[in-house]
């Protein structure tokens, strides 16, 4: 009874506010219409202030109907495309007594929603999206996916709480209007500011309305796949997330400047989350799950809290399926690869499409180009020869070890002596050095690089065609002698006027 008085005085609160907007603009209007029969000089004074803060007060409300349309992301799934899964998003919906979503949406993120197109701050419900993450459909088995989407759309059932279901759509559409008001006359930032702190208000107050239909949420979850399924599918999530985060950042879009993209983006990502390499680091997040802070107005309590209370309804699973969750999809891949594109910029589509040995090699060969740029181009400074391979040796032979190493702008070197500058001079052109012959000898194609699923990079060669280890430090040594290189280096096949391109 005390959450269905909140509720009422939730909805009740956001009527007001159209209420005392409307109240508001016709008091500001009477009065000037008064004194402007009454006093009409004082009118014209009142005009300057009254008017304007009238006009912003109804181009607010103008401005929560038509706000611009966004570009919604994902790719979105008819049921004649795939009927199985919207099959089981409107069997959930009915089961939670719910109105099924309007649309469906494969995006790629860790993660599912509902978005609504509303009018009147969440009073009148036009449209609902149901976003479903491409991570989620490749790793979560039927009854555990079914548990995730239960939380979404349970949190908007209207099976036991009606009123509750329209504050909860009320506080989605509050939030996306205070993010999107303008704020470019005074006039205009004060109505928003009005405006912000009603909607702040409202929040606040409806909190506890959220926080119940969470709870209620889970619990309809853990009815319909089992306190074990909506467990589990709990703990996966920040698993899943950090290694969608450890895939995108430093294997998808590793080789991007360079052209390149994987041919296949989630069979790169089954490889990763099965590595040995993550396994106990992934264990780990899963025995122990933490979720972010979603800021003030979130409802939902720390994730371990949630799956404590989910164990404790020991609820048993209706009769849903436990087929992983990518059998629900008719021929997969096409549209999971889409999801992944749609989330990249525009020209992803024209990238060019290799396997993944190729892409990290790829992307570990400019990597290095980058990490030998200074030396190519200190070693031509100072010869006035190409930016080559040829010239750093000419270089080193002329004695110019130090004019070729860092410069006087790296801390520390302005004071040094000439000795600590040569030896400072020799450890960085050694590694340089190196990289440049790593990168003739791949280019070459007597090398390459491998990179595992945590980023590690290794040069992989013949132990022979590489072993220069000892003509490198007579290369860079105080009476330096780059002849043996030389001589080792045109003995591999490798052009001594060698210079990478990007």
């Amino acid at each position: 009874m005390r959450a269905s008085l909140r509720a009422a005085g939730a909805v009740a609160l956001l009527v007001n506010y159209y209420v005392l907007t409307i109240g508001l603009v016709c008091a500001i209007l009477f009065v000037e219409v008064y004194a402007l029969i009454n006093r009409p000089v004082a009118a014209v004074q009142l005009a300057f202030l009254a008017l304007p803060v009238a006009y912003a007060l109804v181009h607010l409300l103008v401005s929560l109907e038509r706000r611009g349309h966004d570009e919604v992301p994902g790719v979105p799934v008819t049921a004649a495309e795939q009927p199985a899964l919207w099959e089981l998003v409107q069997r959930l919906s009915a089961d939670l007594g719910t109105r099924p979503p309007d649309e469906l949406r494969v995006v790629a993120v860790v993660n599912s929603g509902i978005s609504e197109d509303t009018r009147f701050l969440g009073l009148s419900v036009r449209h609902r999206r149901l976003f479903i993450g491409a991570p989620l459909l490749t790793t979560l088995t039927e009854k555990q996916l079914l548990a995730v989407l239960a939380t979404e759309l349970g949190y908007y059932a209207q099976k036991y709480s009606r009123l509750a279901a329209v504050v909860i759509s009320a506080r989605g559409a509050v939030l996306r209007a205070g993010s999107a008001l303008a704020t470019d006359r005074w006039f205009k930032r004060l109505a928003t500011k009005l405006f912000r702190g009603y909607a702040t208000l409202f929040l606040r107050f409806s909190q506890p309305v959220a926080r119940a239909r969470q709870r209620a949420a889970d619990a309809h979850a853990a009815r319909l796949a089992g306190s074990s399924a909506a467990s589990s599918a709990l703990r996966e999530l920040p698993v899943i997330d950090a290694a969608w985060d450890l895939f995108t950042n430093r294997h998808l879009t590793v080789a991007w400047d360079n052209g390149y993209l994987p041919t296949t983006f989630f069979e790169g990502f089954a490889h990763l989350r099965t590595s040995p390499e993550l396994h106990a680091e992934l264990e780990e997040l899963r025995q122990h799950p933490t979720d972010p802070d979603r800021g003030p107005h979130d409802p939902y309590p720390p994730l371990p809290d949630r799956i404590a209370a989910i164990d404790a309804l020991h609820a048993e699973p209706e009769s849903w399926g436990d087929r992983p969750a990518l059998e629900l999809l008719d021929d997969p891949m096409p549209l999971l690869d889409a999801s992944v594109l749609d989330a990249l910029v525009d020209d992803a589509g024209t990238k060019e499409r290799v396997d993944w040995a190729t892409l990290g090699h790829i992307g570990a060969r400019a990597r290095v180009v980058r990490g030998t740029e200074r030396l190519l181009t200190a070693a031509a400074t100072a010869t006035g020869g190409p930016p080559s391979l040829t010239t750093v040796l000419d270089a080193l032979d002329a004695g110019l070890l130090a004019e070729i190493g860092p410069d006087s702008s790296v801390p520390g070197s302005p004071t040094a002596g000439p000795r600590a500058r040569r030896a400072m001079a020799r450890t960085e052109v050694h590694a340089e050095l190196s990289a440049l012959l790593a990168l003739a000898f791949s280019d070459a194609g007597l090398a390459h690089w491998q990179v595992d699923w945590l980023g590690r990079t290794t040069f992989v060669t013949a132990a022979d065609d590489f072993d220069l280890a000892d003509h490198l430090d007579e290369a860079v040594a105080d009476q330096a002698d780059t002849q043996p290189l030389r001589h080792a280096l045109a003995s591999a096949g490798i052009a001594l006027d060698y210079r990478p391109t990007r």
